[in-house]
């Protein structure tokens, strides 16, 4: 894909550096295709396009674009990074599919990060010391919700949230700040828990993803792989008859 000498590396990847690396991250779980491009001790770069479809033609130039304003040349890159949802079933298959092309054409390490996990992180220099709520939208009318602390550290596993269910949240949800699509009707309508929804959160972008997969590559981590997460329908409560 980029005339690259793949003889010239080694079982075809190159080893995971945790003090030097640059990172190609990928992102299309949801109404934005985006790519962003972090070196160590430098701004991240990312370029960005609001499409609810269409992100299959949009990626690899995303891509390209992201890694020319870097000044990063593809046999820089090493690590390539992808949201793996959850999210729109389509959309975060082509991250995820564009991630394994530039990680093979490379020889970059691939690492998958979860979507929700990387908006937490995100959002955690802003959480108070309470828990964060990462949601994303299930594109028929409920949310995935996942729990998360103040360090962006996992508390539970990733639920389906309908509003319109009025089904209790556990205790330990109770007083979170909710971040992504269902920070506002979730609060609505789950108005007993005493959620603090923050509309003023970014949606999931691949800085978020590059960012979170920077965090743990540094702390030597063990990698996601580049495979989608999906998540099972009705966590809570009975199924809809």
């Amino acid at each position: 894909m980029f005339g690259l000498n793949l003889k010239d590396r080694q079982a075809g990847r190159m080893p995971d550096r945790r003090d030097n690396f640059v990172i190609l991250a990928l992102e299309s779980s949801a109404d934005r295709a985006s790519a962003a491009v972090v070196r160590t001790g430098m701004p991240g770069i990312q370029h960005l396009h609001e499409a609810r479809h269409g992100h299959a033609a949009l990626i690899s130039e995303l891509a390209r674009a992201a890694l020319a304003e870097a000044g990063v040349v593809p046999d820089e890159i090493t690590h390539v990074a992808a949201g793996r949802g959850p999210g729109s079933f389509t959309g975060l298959r082509v991250a995820l599919a564009a991630a394994k092309g530039f990680s093979l054409a490379t020889g970059a390490s691939g690492t998958g990060v979860s979507c929700l996990a990387a908006a937490a992180h995100a959002a955690s220099p802003r959480a108070d010391g309470g828990h964060i709520i990462a949601t994303a939208d299930t594109r028929r009318g409920s949310f995935f919700a996942q729990l998360f602390t103040a360090a962006a550290d996992p508390l539970s596993g990733i639920i389906e949230i309908d509003p319109e269910d009025h089904t209790p949240l556990a205790g330990a949800w109770h007083g979170a700040m909710v971040i992504g699509a269902g920070a506002g009707p979730l609060a609505e309508a789950l108005d007993d828990a005493g959620l603090r929804p923050d509309l003023s959160a970014p949606p999931i972008d691949s800085l978020q993803v590059a960012r979170l997969a920077e965090t743990r590559i540094s702390n030597g981590l063990d990698q996601e792989p580049l495979l989608p997460l999906y998540v099972a329908p009705a966590f809570l409560g009975p199924s809809k008859s």
